[in-house]
């Protein structure tokens, strides 16, 4: 067998002696305990890094070095027991937060002589993790502040968007506003489908023209031809006398808006097909080429590739249709926007009836634990059956539905999401939920998982955690 390459052949055998001043040059600390473990050796900058000097510290066991404050834990024992290469973050005397490397060196007969370290500092980057937490948290602040304020010009003041779904879903509908390209919305019902198209088409050059919608499964299949593409003169029995023009015809210039377009039969698909390829359709009934310029929004909450798979929907149309799409998030997962959806409708109430009310602390805490699955929607009939039944000026837990009032994500079996993401969140939500039922404030809760302050602000408004004494970092 051909002996190994070893430092000899590399340096030569009389240059092995030289091997100190190269541990020397090294920019890492270095150093070397026995089995005992006590301390041998250490290297120049592991002197500086630790701020120690090394006539103080070798020869001493490392439980003493530990019992002086040299380090908040070490890795030589942990090497000891596990027998194989161990890294950990310890803090040391000068106040630094190194990166700790622990191996094993092993003699001829499977024991452990020697553990060898490497130390490389830690709190420059961990200066910079911070500085760059605050500069996105900063980004971000000033990029909903800019949306906020286009919301604003555009008196687009029904929506909500503080998390940052909705915030990448309303910054989708402001950009393709500007082009009459398709769009396609799709989201569980009640998530707001309807008014994502109504803020497409008032953020458009359309927005002076009229805006009309029509559910596409609220009308028999033999009546929504009629309704969408009108229909001639005696046409059929019942038909007015006249004629009637259709929702295309009537909404000429502007935007007509089609939730559940799953809903279409096939004939009326390839008519609908049709108009979008050419802005032309022939009424019910007629034989003159109507032509329009209006632009298309559909919506559905059905998965559409499902339907053209099944045979149910026409792939063709879907490709025209989804040129754009858009996809509304659940509100279970833009638990964020919960509390600004509750400040805003309570203030619509209000105004309605007459009745200055809000809501506590506690029953805010309430709704923000809850899955809502009927979404948006459900909120509002929520909030609107609370404010009607509340005695006070201040809705609390009593005044909420049962199910609503038993909501605790710790207790109830629920099925996790599908996708990585959406499950992480759902676990880093519950973590945040468990540690600050037992801590008082953002700081304890920020020592208590071990990041930063602004951290746990930034992900307290990220999930739309409130909390007495928390929310507020006090």
């Amino acid at each position: 067998m051909a002996r190994g390459f070893d430092l000899a052949d590399a340096l030569g055998a009389d240059e092995v002696k030289q091997i100190d001043s190269l541990f020397e040059a090294l920019s890492d600390g270095l150093w070397i305990c026995d089995a005992t473990p006590r301390l041998l050796w250490i290297n120049k900058a592991c002197e500086e890094l630790n701020e120690i000097d090394r006539a103080e510290v070798c020869g001493k066991l490392v439980s003493e070095l530990l019992g002086m404050g040299n380090f908040d834990h070490d890795v030589t024992s942990l090497v000891l027991k596990s027998r194989g290469p161990v890294a950990i973050n310890q803090k040391v005397k000068s106040g630094r937060t190194l990166l700790v490397n622990g191996v094993p060196v092993f003699d001829d007969d499977g024991k452990i002589i020697y553990v060898v370290g490497t130390e490389r500092d830690l709190t420059e980057l961990n200066i910079l993790r911070s500085e760059l937490e605050k500069s996105q948290q900063l980004a971000s602040k000033i990029n909903s502040e800019l949306l906020a304020l286009k919301m604003k010009e555009l008196k687009l003041t029904e929506i909500v968007a503080e998390s940052a779904a909705m915030e990448k879903v309303l910054d989708t509908a402001l950009k393709v506003a500007q082009f009459d390209t398709t769009v396609l919305i799709t989201g569980p019902s009640g998530s707001g489908k309807g008014l994502i198209a109504k803020v497409i088409h008032e953020s458009s050059g359309r927005a002076d023209k009229p805006f009309l919608s029509l559910n596409c499964g609220a009308i028999p299949s033999t009546l929504l031809e009629a309704e969408l593409f009108g229909y001639a003169p005696g046409a059929f029995t019942g038909a007015q006398k006249g004629g009637k023009p259709g929702l295309l015809d009537a909404a000429n210039g502007g935007t007509v808006f089609l939730d559940e377009i799953d809903a279409l039969a096939m004939p009326l698909q390839v008519k609908l097909l049709t108009f979008l390829d050419t802005q032309s359709f022939i009424p019910v009934g007629g034989t003159r080429v109507q032509q329009v310029d209006v632009r298309l929004i559909a919506a559905t909450n059905k998965q559409i590739p499902d339907l053209v798979g099944a045979g149910e929907f026409r792939e063709d149309l879907w490709f025209r249709l989804n040129v754009v799409p858009l996809t509304l998030p659940s509100l279970h997962a833009r638990p964020a926007d919960i509390p600004p959806l509750v400040r805003a409708y309570l203030d619509t109430l209000n105004e309605r009836y007459g009745v200055r009310r809000t809501v506590s602390r506690e029953t805010m805490d309430l709704l923000c634990r809850y899955d809502f699955p009927g979404n948006v929607r459900q909120l509002q009939n929520v909030l609107e059956r609370s404010y009607v039944l509340c005695d006070g000026e201040r809705i609390q837990p009593d005044d909420l539905p049962q199910d609503v009032r038993d909501a605790s994500p710790s207790l109830r079996p629920r099925a996790r999401p599908a996708r990585l993401e959406d499950a992480l969140d759902e676990v880093e939500r519950e973590i945040l939920i468990d540690t600050m039922d037992k801590h008082g404030r953002q700081v304890d809760v920020a020592q208590a998982l071990g990041v930063s302050q602004p951290t746990v602000a930034r992900l307290f408004k990220k999930h739309g955690l409130v909390r007495n004494g928390v929310s507020n970092g006090e």
